[in-house]
């Protein structure tokens, strides 16, 4: 058994022989399928998809999510926040004035 089982947070890294992630190996066994299915195979016989490679991944998630005795959860989906509101216009239209005021601090007439 595994030195850190039960511990959500271990404090070194498992001892334990690694294997690939469950994450990464339903990503790569995606790719493949998608790119047999590109390529002209029909869906069918695809065999990416075949039932034991199903239950080949289910079974590699089971047992990395018992390995440290720390249930697998879905990642929740990040809300985002609402888009801020368009900036609001002035109604009323300012007029500069058309001259520059003298550089000499002379008031103006």
């Amino acid at each position: 058994m595994c030195p850190f089982y039960g511990h959500p947070n271990p404090p070194a890294p498992c001892p334990c022989p690694l294997k690939q992630a469950w994450g990464s190996l339903d990503a790569l066994v995606g790719r493949l399928r998608a790119a047999y299915e590109e390529n002209g195979g029909k869906p069918e016989m695809n065999p990416f998809g075949a039932r034991a490679v199903r239950l080949y991944l289910r079974e590699v998630r089971d047992l990395q999510s018992k390995a440290r005795g720390v249930s697998y959860e879905k990642k929740k989906k990040r809300k985002r926040p609402p888009p801020p509101p368009p900036p609001q216009q002035l109604s009323t239209s300012v007029q500069l004035p058309l001259s520059s005021p003298p550089l000499s601090g002379e008031p103006e007439r």
